[in-house]
């Protein structure tokens, strides 16, 4: 299980965990938005209400920018624990799009 079983899985791992984060954070916008008193998704609403519009793309614009820092430290965690699933691209090396073939 040590040897072959945990390290066959963490490929797979490091996928699924890079689509929940994204999901979380629109997940999380869109809570706030329906139904929280404060957040993101609540100050969006009322800027919205009051007709401040350069409010309601800069704060998605900040969670966009907090989720993308979270997949990039995500893939150098899984480029260092999985560097060896790829022939192609050096250990450590994080790349950007999906792996060629």
């Amino acid at each position: 299980m040590r040897k072959v079983g945990i390290p066959r899985s963490l490929p797979y791992f490091f996928g699924s965990l890079k689509v929940a984060i994204t999901l979380a954070f629109v997940g999380a916008v869109v809570s706030e938005t329906v139904g929280a008193n404060k957040g993101i998704g609540k100050l969006m609403l009322d800027a919205q209400a009051s007709f401040q519009v350069p409010i309601v793309f800069r704060r998605p614009a900040g969670a966009g920018r907090a989720r993308h820092r979270a997949l990039r430290a995500t893939a150098a965690v899984e480029a260092r624990f999985t560097g060896w699933a790829f022939r192609d691209r050096p250990i450590g090396r994080i790349t950007h799009g999906p792996h060629p073939v």
